[in-house]
């Protein structure tokens, strides 16, 4: 039998899986309450807890650093064209921005 606490654990994981950040949002203090209250439980129940809080900080830790690895792209993409090189040891440098503007003749 699952206890409320799992199913929410269980609704957090799959929201997360499907990127519903609002129904994290509203997930998030449901969960930080019903484990706030825990009294003792016995081993089985306190096991399966803590395997799904582990996996839902796995897939929420992998979520976050995705998210961090688009802003940071975005930005690249932002800042505009660069010419990019790679050093011997594979490093990656940027020579000088490239500039989008035609050269004018008078």
């Amino acid at each position: 039998m699952q206890t409320a606490l799992e199913e929410l654990l269980d609704q957090t994981h799959a929201a997360a899986l499907a990127g519903d950040v609002t129904a994290l949002a509203s997930l998030a203090p449901r969960v930080e309450a019903l484990a706030g209250s825990l009294g003792t439980r016995d081993a089985g129940v306190a096991e399966r807890l803590r395997r799904k809080a582990r996996l839902n900080l796995t897939l929420l830790a992998a979520a976050t650093q995705g998210v961090r690895a688009a802003q940071a792209r975005f930005g690249d993409i932002l800042a505009g064209p660069t010419l990019t090189t790679y050093d011997a040891s594979g490093r990656k440098a940027a020579i000088a921005a490239l500039s989008l503007a035609v050269p004018r003749r008078c």
